[in-house]
């Protein structure tokens, strides 16, 4: 797989505290889309579900998704990434701190550092923590 560039600028975007929108597709090839949180950072394009979901469920059965992430601020902007989904195999390592850090950006330490609590001790069997491999990008208002 070929690897996508990602400017400076699209890398900066997002590591901001936009909300994505991620889109699966259901068993008949439907579109299913969530509101996700995501975390950009040396580890890659990081979010995170529950194994009952049926965004998890959509994952295991097509490994393909869609994320948009755009604020909706003047002047508009947003990045579209379409990838393929792995779970990652340190999730031991990294759930707790990749939640830590998304909470934090999301609610604020205070409320952040609460909220990832509840993911100190999660089992993989719980929670799952995933990569989008990006295949392609897409951008507007850069």
């Amino acid at each position: 797989m070929e690897l996508v560039d990602i400017s400076d600028n699209i890398s900066e975007f997002l590591k901001r505290p936009l909300v994505g929108t991620l889109a699966t597709l259901d068993n008949d090839g439907s579109p299913r889309t969530r509101a996700i949180w995501h975390d950009w950072s040396e580890h890659g394009l990081l979010l995170f579900s529950g194994t009952k979901t049926r965004k998890w469920k959509n994952i295991i059965n097509d490994h393909r998704v869609s994320l948009c992430i755009d604020d909706s601020t003047l002047p508009y902007k947003s990045v579209i990434v379409d990838g393929t989904v792995t779970r990652r195999e340190d999730q031991s390592d990294l759930l707790f701190p990749v939640v830590l850090r998304m909470a934090e950006k999301y609610y604020g330490i205070s409320e952040g550092r609460k909220f990832a609590e509840l993911y100190s001790t999660a089992a993989q069997e719980q929670v799952a923590l995933f990569e989008i491999h990006i295949e392609r990008i897409t951008t507007q208002g850069f």
